[in-house]
């Protein structure tokens, strides 16, 4: 019995259906998911973050080699086949929440296949943390953003953001094919290192508004966003992060 027939076994005993309109798609595939936690580089002694644990079969892998495995799970319908798949393991939290809405425990990494769409705000949610590594499951396109450079047609907020904070690498992508039930687009593997920099709030708000005209060039985009004039005629999408932060310290402190 291959993985995709146990958890379609699980659905019958348990009353339970994933629902693509709740973003449940499970990884389906056995090498995938060990290879996802191989990513992680789990220490003995991790405490490992997982959001969207569905049921549980990568949870079960990172177990295998955590201290302390969270499991963040909204759905409570899936508690049966969780519990079922993880019987053996005695050292996985439950917390039944929505991932947005709580303060997280103290974890070193986070290995995840995340709901599609609460990727983004996840991941900009993560910036309020000290941890070690991620491991995420993206959306190819979002895994796109993450690493695109100034001048690309995905360069943009998120590209901006994440490369400030962290060192992105987009590991592999997963076809369609490896999740049930199948998704209308391939996946991304992401690893996220964080960067030894300091939360700028203020730095953000910059991003984040003049990001709103990426098409314009700068002394638009920040007469918008500022009502701040500045001689620039560069186009925001194709400005570096070295750049983006030159300009930011000219105007800091009228932001």
């Amino acid at each position: 019995m291959n993985l995709k027939q146990k958890i379609q076994k699980q659905e019958r005993q348990h009353g339970f259906r994933a629902n693509p309109l709740k973003d449940q798609y499970f990884l389906k595939n056995n090498s995938t998911i060990q290879r996802i936690a191989r990513h992680g580089r789990i220490k003995p002694k991790d405490t490992v973050l997982e959001i969207g644990p569905g049921p549980g079969y990568l949870t079960k892998e990172l177990a295998k080699k955590a201290n302390k495995v969270i499991a963040i799970e909204k759905d409570k319908e899936l508690k049966p086949i969780l519990k079922q798949t993880l019987k053996e393991q005695d050292n996985i939290e439950y917390i039944w929440n929505d991932c947005l809405e709580i303060n997280y425990p103290d974890f070193d990494k986070t290995v995840s296949s995340l709901p599609f769409s609460i990727s983004t705000p996840f991941t900009f949610k993560l910036l309020d943390y000290d941890f070690k590594r991620a491991v995420l499951v993206y959306q190819k396109e979002v895994g796109e953003k993450m690493t695109a450079k100034p001048g690309d047609s995905n360069y943009g907020r998120l590209s901006v953001m994440i490369q400030t904070y962290f060192k992105p690498k987009l590991r592999e992508i997963l076809p369609r094919k490896e999740f049930y039930p199948k998704p209308e687009v391939d996946a991304a593997v992401m690893i996220l290192k964080p960067r030894e920099k300091q939360r700028d709030e203020k730095y953000d708000k910059f991003i984040r508004e003049i990001f709103r005209y990426r098409n314009k060039n700068l002394h638009n985009a920040v007469e918008h966003g500022f009502n701040i004039d500045i001689q620039d005629k560069r186009k925001v999408k194709d400005l570096s992060l070295e750049e983006l932060e030159e300009v930011y310290g000219q105007i800091r402190s009228e932001i």
